[in-house]
């Protein structure tokens, strides 16, 4: 936004007062749903798509941890949790690496489904939860408080990962930054997830996942997964 417009509405209440209004309102109604979808996100979701049974074996079973509150602001949807947790069981990864650990839920996830996997995980915020606390004495599991752009250095001098899920910072340069880095340091035949490839809005910069893939090297063959918000590559220089 413009800096004198920005200025004008931060210092006149009813017009963020109305916005929002609006807003909620155009995520309720169908028909206005409908239309912003034709005017501003049409085309954003470019990659092409791909059913979750052709990426991994059905596990059969997996665990979802609860605790309250059912549902962080930031948590993935029950949906995509099912995904991810059947793709990490169904091809019984070994080292995971997680991007945005939040609440640490899919981390504690993570944990619970993947017996014997070690697991790291990411964040330049420490989020206090009972998942967190229960992960804090487990010797497999690495909560690091940092950023994960900056490790690069360190993660390329430790083992690949074979499942890497990418959760962080949805601006358009941390998603090619996160990916970029991602690619150097995923196995052979191992998967890159990223969350939120879904349109998000043409007013925040907040959530902008479908346009920061759009910037990496088409050589990257990346997907989006059906009926979820995934997208995902697999490595198959093995």
């Amino acid at each position: 936004m413009h800096k004198n417009l920005k200025q004008i509405y931060l210092a006149t209440p009813i017009i963020p007062q109305l916005w929002r209004a609006i807003k909620s309102k155009m995520q309720r109604d169908p028909l206005l749903i409908l239309l912003y979808q034709k005017i501003f996100e049409r085309g954003k979701l470019n990659l092409s798509w791909m059913p979750p049974e052709e990426l991994s074996p059905a596990a059969e079973s997996v665990i979802f941890p609860v605790h309250y509150p059912l549902h962080g602001r930031e948590d993935a949807p029950l949906a995509d949790m099912l995904f991810l947790l059947n793709v990490a069981k169904g091809r019984r990864a070994k080292r995971i690496l997680e991007v945005g650990t939040y609440r640490a839920r899919t981390t504690y996830a993570f944990f619970l489904n993947c017996l014997g996997a070690q697991i790291t995980s990411y964040d330049i915020h420490k989020h206090e939860s009972e998942y967190r606390e229960l992960l804090t004495q487990q010797s497999r599991v690495s909560l690091r408080l940092g950023s994960f752009q900056e490790a690069e250095k360190e993660l390329t001098q430790e083992e690949p990962y074979d499942l890497i899920f990418i959760d962080g910072s949805h601006r358009v340069d941390d998603v090619v930054k996160d990916s970029l880095l991602a690619f150097k340091i995923v196995t052979d035949g191992g998967l890159i997830i990223w969350h939120d490839y879904r349109c998000s809005g043409y007013s925040t910069d907040l959530l902008r996942v479908p346009e920061g893939l759009a910037r990496l090297p088409p050589s990257y063959s990346i997907c989006g997964v059906e009926g979820t918000t995934c997208a995902v590559f697999e490595n198959k220089r093995a």
